[in-house]
């Protein structure tokens, strides 16, 4: 193509034209582009355009909201002026007027977050405690804006974040760290601050609680964590193992574990209870760190554990491994620094191992006992300080006492677990056996607090031998129990060990002899209680009705005495006859007030009543001797009765004298007068006619032989158990013990109901009968209650014979007060024998 001189000038025009335009386009965007910014971006804020390559060192200080005079705080000595060395826009960018970055102080006041005193806005005339003003150099700097924040260097969570978090985090930086004149030479590390003391205003802090008793102590010993490297929990209570921390040791010192840097002092002391503490906080002493990295100086001296364990160490200070042992905390905290991770708190396993580092003997403390349980995996199983306890191991003083201290402190050890409800009790192994052990006489004496008169669990079980009895080495094989047995009990026949210490007499399964034994006495309680109770209610309707329609009516009963002869008094009883009731009432009561505390030994008046009698061993001795009394007086009237039946030993008319009516021995005519009683009571018939005795008194005599059987014999036996191992088995003192608990109870309520009511209680003769302690009566109430045996001394004419005169001054006082004393102190028993029995049911 050919171009002539004019096209070649027009397109050299336009090519010229076009260029000239896209220089101008491109002028102007650039000068656009560096002059606007993104319209959140604050002054300083490099990143906010440069998104890519970084502008600035990396060591270089975060500029965010910083200002133009800011920058020349420490460019302001650079070679060459700074404002040469960036573009003109971005120095007007930062030349702008200063915003201020305030957070309300106190009381609403704004003051700068964090900037130091040093540099505060000009006409901040005043200063909060540590601040320091910065000498003015030039009057630029008086209005320049705040310095940077202390945290643009100091950028890491733990001065700010986590920081915040804290009780302190409320506070500007210069409250603490003061002496910072010039901010340039700080962040080239020519001026440091100076950490001003807690004291400044924690002033009375030394007055009260922990740091009252300290002498020697520096705060960063356990408020280390000023600055947490990590976030606070908001709750206090951990869940979890701490995790590797690394604590610091004092006031800008390094991390300890720098140097200290195997697993027991990071990984695994972190996991330990005292993971969260810094070193310091029991590694004292250290003065000059260098020093002490070169191994030069003291070594550290650990601190007491009393200083945090005040308690504990109090505690600790009345335990045997203190007081006999000697021994120091890190006897058996050795692993305060553990080699291991830890498992977790509280490891029975590694308490056990703990302790055989001294108590050697794996046979003994271990393998026969409950730390076998624990090595097998049984976690519910007790380790030694289960028992023994960890810091509170009592120690029992080598006196006359220290045995049943001993005893007394691991029964109950034992029974705390074992017990129904405890750890062993729950796993149905020995349901019931502290129950059955209570119930046994070493448990009874146990509850009044007599242990060391018994046995106790350790005794029998040997502290640390619990294997079965079919075991040959268990302590309770038959072979090892003569043994164990003979250690309080002598002269025993070896089948004496058969004694069940833990008899459960509802189990028929268990102990099937014990099972029925119980079962007849229940129902010859309910039997005769049933029978006699239903009988004193109907009397005593049936006897308060008639005297009150007597009352009602205005008339007295109907008599064909005299005067004179209803006023006569005739004798019943004789001297010998009274004297031998007063000794049975006075035994009775002795048995009754020394055997009931014991056998209802969870009664609130029972520990009372034993020590009235002084203690246990008192109560036995009264308990032993109004049985002996009550025995002789038994032997006694068995005397009495077989001079009744063969006297001058004649045997001719024996049986006569059996069935007469003189006789205590029943007979038809006793059955006839209770049928003939009820229909009284029933208002179908009349009160039948009485002869010497009645129904109910020969009850009363004849249920002395059976007692006397049961209770006496039983008692005898428990008495003297080594003796009759010689003529029975062990077990059956578990039958007799049974058997003697419950007839005493038939015995004392039938007395203290029945037979009072019967005697005393009832309307006709209320308040009481006098005639067994005077041994008179008026011969009208001779013919009212026994008519037949009226007749009998008319038609025999012995009248003249048991005439006397009545009964005088002294007799009668005696009769009012011991007879009321009796009948009250027989109902007061009656109540409390009667709460526990429904209170326990």
């Amino acid at each position: 193509m050919h171009l002539n001189g004019n096209n070649r000038r027009g397109l050299f025009s336009r090519f010229f034209t076009s260029t000239l335009i896209l220089c101008i386009v491109l002028i102007a965007w650039s000068g656009l582009a560096w002059a606007a910014a993104p319209d959140d971006a604050k002054p300083g804020q490099c990143k906010a355009c440069h998104s890519g390559k970084p502008v600035l060192p990396e060591s270089h200080i975060d500029t965010g909201t910083m200002k133009w005079q800011q920058c020349l705080m420490c460019h302001k000595n650079d070679k060459g002026p700074l404002k040469d060395r960036i573009p003109v826009n971005h120095v007007r960018m930062l030349s702008e007027p200063p915003v201020a970055d305030p957070v309300q102080g106190p009381g609403g006041s704004e003051k700068p977050s964090n900037v130091p005193a040093a540099v505060s806005p000009a006409g901040a005339d005043k200063k909060t405690d540590g601040d320091a003003r910065l000498p003015g150099k030039s009057d630029a700097l008086k209005t320049t804006a705040p310095a940077p924040k202390c945290t643009a260097c100091h950028a890491k969570p733990e001065y700010n974040q986590y920081f915040s978090a804290t009780k302190h985090g409320a506070l500007g930086c210069t409250a603490c760290h003061t002496g910072v004149n010039e901010i340039p030479k700080h962040m080239q590390g020519k001026q440091p601050s100076v950490t001003a003391p807690c004291l400044n205003c924690h002033s009375r802090i030394l007055e009260k609680g922990l740091h009252k008793d300290l002498q020697k102590f520096s705060c960063n010993q356990c408020h280390g964590g000023i600055h947490p490297r990590e976030s606070r929990s908001p709750s206090p209570a951990k869940t979890e193992p701490a995790k590797a921390a690394t604590p610091s040791v004092s006031l800008g010192t390094p991390d300890c574990t720098t140097c200290h840097s195997a697993p027991k002092y990071r990984k695994h002391f972190s996991q330990t209870a005292h993971g969260t503490l810094d070193c310091a906080t029991c590694h004292q002493g250290i003065k000059d760190l260098r020093m002490h990295m070169k191994k030069e100086g003291k070594k550290p001296e650990p601190v007491s554990c009393a200083v945090c364990h005040k308690d504990t160490a109090k505690t600790y200070e009345k335990s045997y491994h203190a007081i006999a042992a000697k021994l120091s905390c890190l006897a058996c905290h050795d692993d305060i620094h553990p080699e291991k991770a830890v498992k977790g708190k509280g490891d029975k396993v590694a308490v056990i191992t703990s302790c055989l580092k001294c108590h050697k003997d794996t046979d003994r403390f271990v393998n026969k006992g409950h730390g076998a349980k624990v090595l097998a995996g049984n976690r519910d199983a007790a380790a030694c300080n289960d028992c023994h306890k960890t810091h509170a191991m009592p120690f029992f003083p080598r006196d006359r006492d220290e045995k049943a201290k001993k005893r007394e402190f691991y029964t109950g050890i034992c029974i705390s677990c074992h017990r129904e409800g405890g750890v062993a009790g729950n796993y149905g192994t020995f349901q019931g056996i502290t129950r059955d052990y209570g119930e046994t006489y070493h448990g009874k004496a146990k509850n009044l607090g007599y242990l060391d008169k018994v046995a106790g669990c350790t005794d029998c079980h040997l502290g640390h031998n619990i294997l079965p009895a079919d075991n040959p080495s268990s302590g309770l094989n038959p072979e090892a129990l003569v043994k164990t047995c003979g250690n309080c009990h002598h002269n025993f026949h070896p089948r004496f060990v058969s004694y069940v210490p833990h008899p459960d007499p509802d189990n028929p399964k268990g102990f099937f002899s014990l099972y029925l034994t119980k079962k007849f006495m229940i129902a010859l309680l309910a039997g005769v209680f049933m029978f006699f109770w239903t009988h004193s209610l109907l009397w005593w309707r049936k006897s308060y009705a008639e005297s009150s329609r007597l009352i009602r009516m205005g008339v007295a009963e109907k008599t064909d005495l005299s005067e004179t002869k209803r006023s006569q008094y005739v004798r019943r009883f004789g001297v010998k006859e009274r004297i031998m009731h007063v000794i049975l009432i006075v035994s009775f009561f002795g048995l009754v007030l020394s055997g009931f505390p014991v056998k209802y030994t969870d009664a609130p008046w029972a520990q009372s009543f034993i020590r009235l009698m002084g203690g246990i061993e008192g109560a036995a001795l009264i308990h032993r001797i109004s049985a002996a009394a009550m025995i002789a007086l038994f032997l006694y009237t068995c005397w009495l009765s077989v001079k009744f039946l063969f006297p001058g030993f004649r045997f001719k008319g024996w049986l006569g004298r059996l069935l007469g009516p003189d006789s205590l021995f029943p007979r038809p005519k006793d059955i006839e007068d209770c049928i003939g009683m009820f229909k009284w009571f029933l208002n179908r018939g009349e009160k039948p006619r009485f002869d010497r005795w009645t129904y109910w008194e020969k009850f009363d005599f004849l249920a002395v032989f059976w007692g006397m059987f049961v209770i006496g014999g039983s008692g005898l036996i428990m008495w003297l158990p080594e003796l009759f191992s010689h003529v029975m088995p062990g077990w059956m003192i578990n039958i007799v013990h049974l058997a003697h608990s419950e007839e005493a109870f038939l015995a004392a309520v039938f007395i203290f109901t029945i037979h009072f009511f019967n005697n005393h209680l009832v309307p006709d003769k209320f308040p009481l009968e006098r005639n067994i302690f005077t041994g008179t009566y008026t011969l009208e109430a001779l013919k009212k209650e026994r008519p037949l045996e009226f007749q009998r001394i008319l038609l025999e004419n012995r009248l003249e014979e048991i005439k006397c005169n009545g009964p005088g001054t002294g007799i009668q006082f005696f009769a009012g007060v011991f007879g009321i004393a009796s009948v009250l102190i027989g109902l007061g028993m009656t109540v409390l024998i009667l709460y526990e029995v429904f209170r326990t049911f």
